[in-house]
């Protein structure tokens, strides 16, 4: 009949077995570690490079867009002052036109 003692050394010489088995595997699980480490490492870079180029080149096509949007503000000013100008010019040759006709002209 085993006891209590036995019973406890039994499970205790148990534990240093487990204990060394696992000491005896350590070096292959921190390789395998290591290159899962670095392998995550390598693939979390790759997507960042893949999303910070991304990036630039959406910038680029925000930018792209802006200046085009200038352009096309500055164009429209200019084109509002030419008829600004060319309006009151119409006007007078048109009055001119209808004084030589004797038309009345509505203002």
């Amino acid at each position: 009949m085993m006891t209590l003692n036995d019973h406890i050394s039994d499970e205790k010489s148990e534990k240093k077995s487990k204990l060394k088995e696992r000491e005896e595997k350590k070096p292959q699980n921190i390789k395998r570690n290591e290159e899962t480490v670095f392998s995550i490492l390598e693939s979390l870079s790759n997507k960042e490079k893949k999303l910070s180029k991304e990036k630039d080149q959406l910038l680029d096509v925000e930018e792209s867009l802006k200046k085009r949007i200038i352009n096309e503000i500055e164009t429209k000013k200019a084109r509002i002052l030419d008829l600004q100008t060319e309006i009151p010019e119409l006007k007078q040759r048109i009055e001119e036109l209808a004084k030589l006709l004797e038309i009345p002209v509505v203002k």
